[in-house]
């Protein structure tokens, strides 16, 4: 009975884990889940990320009663003969090599780990083209006036455009998500609303160019920049591709088009992959 109780339930939470995994590689990235307050079947990234977590924690648990519970068997696989064990055979020696292979690999950037992680960015990257970025790090979990203070927006404008909305704002001292979840709204759909009225902002904010630089201020706390490739960047701030190699080179750092930011930031000692900008972009 046990036994069985510890097959089934191993196999239940491998099942739940491929789910979750598979959820959680096409996700956006967390920014972007948050701030359009993104979910799936009901469940937020967060949400997907505790099950994920919590069903990995219990089938590590059970997976270890399977193997105490099969220990002869799996020492019958390592075993030539009785008492001897076997480290040399062909099975043990393609398994681990399978193993290290993809460990190291996507590490290393090998494929076909690189263009499995790859797919996953481009799956989070058009989370951030049809959700948008907030304009800075958790700005959801800012209050009202804070937000409207980092951001350089008139607070009383701001409010007025909520109310004027219908939507109940008790004190500026609330949060945007608890504002957005009161009203029903996403926290980019009350930040769209407090633009509206501030025509100023939202003409500088049209104005303003694409480059590396204004990047790095309206999103700094993290744009994804260092994962993109070479090519993706150079798209990204209409920087030309092949100018970029030769300015690398000429630094000493031979990439291709798909080499990513943040290896080449890392190549020529950077601090951060931002920097990669006054590089390109003098």
């Amino acid at each position: 009975m046990f036994r069985k109780i510890t097959s089934l339930t191993s196999f239940f939470s491998f099942i739940v884990l491929i789910i979750t995994s598979v959820v959680l590689y096409i996700v956006p990235q967390g920014r972007v889940a948050y701030w359009a307050d993104w979910t799936l079947l009901g469940l937020s990234k967060e949400q997907w990320n505790d099950i994920h977590i919590c069903t990995g924690v219990l089938f590590i648990i059970i997976s270890i009663l399977h193997i105490w519970l099969n220990w002869k068997p799996i020492l019958a696989y390592l075993k030539k003969k009785a008492g001897e064990a076997n480290f040399t055979s062909p099975a043990f020696f393609i398994s681990l090599i399978i193993t290290l292979f993809v460990t190291f690999g996507a590490l290393a950037g090998l494929p076909p780990m690189k263009q499995v992680l790859r797919f996953s960015q481009d799956f989070k990257a058009m989370g951030e083209a049809k959700f948008g970025i907030p304009p800075y790090g958790h700005a959801e979990l800012s209050p009202l006036q804070i937000f409207c203070k980092r951001l350089g927006l008139d607070l009383e404008q701001a409010v007025t455009s909520i109310k004027k909305e219908g939507i109940e704002l008790e004190s500026t001292k609330k949060t945007i998500k608890s504002i957005a979840d009161k009203a029903g709204l996403t926290p980019k759909e009350i930040h769209e609303i407090i633009l509206k009225d501030q025509p100023d902002k939202k003409k500088s904010l049209k104005k303003t160019p694409a480059t590396p630089n204004n990047e790095v201020q309206s999103h700094s706390p993290g744009a994804g920049i260092g994962r993109m490739s070479l090519e993706e960047y150079c798209a990204k701030f209409n920087l030309n591709l092949d100018t970029a190699l030769n300015i690398l080179r000429e630094k000493g750092v031979v990439v291709d088009k798909d080499t990513p930011i943040k290896e080449i930031a890392k190549s020529l000692g950077l601090s951060s992959p931002r920097a990669i900008g006054e590089l390109l972009n003098p």
